[in-house]
């Protein structure tokens, strides 16, 4: 990639990842966000023959973290105003809703989720049911 690879590889542990107390840390996250936005820049530049220039990056870079910021005040507002105080799909959904090929993708997403959710109560259902089944066959018996 480029010159900003060594400076990734200094945040990761021996397996690649950041440890907890690491992830604690006061500018990891946004030092570790700021290393995959240019990672992700260089390669789509790269895969265009093109390269980007430091203060082109440095501009990218600021603006996608910025907006990052604003986007996460956005989230948390909208839960407040919810009564909740955690961040839902429904959230980021609402936070697209500008952006109608973004919306479109999330809806589709959060559909998919849905289905996932579904399918998984649906087999603790099935779990149980047979649990429970195997269960009052037992107390026949011991009639």
């Amino acid at each position: 990639m480029g010159e900003w690879d060594d400076d990734l590889d200094a945040l990761e542990d021996e397996r690649g990842r950041l440890t907890l107390n690491d992830a604690l840390a006061p500018g990891l996250l946004r030092d570790r966000f700021r290393l995959q936005v240019i990672n992700a820049a260089e390669a789509e530049a790269q895969k265009h023959g093109m390269e980007v220039s430091p203060p082109v990056m440095s501009a990218l870079v600021d603006l996608t973290v910025k907006f990052t910021e604003q986007l996460a005040r956005d989230l948390e507002m909208f839960a407040q105003h919810a009564g909740r105080k955690s961040v839902n799909i429904d959230d980021v959904i609402l936070s697209a809703r500008r952006n109608e090929d973004v919306l479109a993708s999330l809806k589709a997403f959060s559909q998919e989720l849905l289905k996932g959710k579904e399918k998984q109560v649906e087999r603790k259902r099935k779990k149980a049911a047979s649990k429970g089944e195997s269960s009052a066959m037992d107390v026949e018996v011991d009639k």
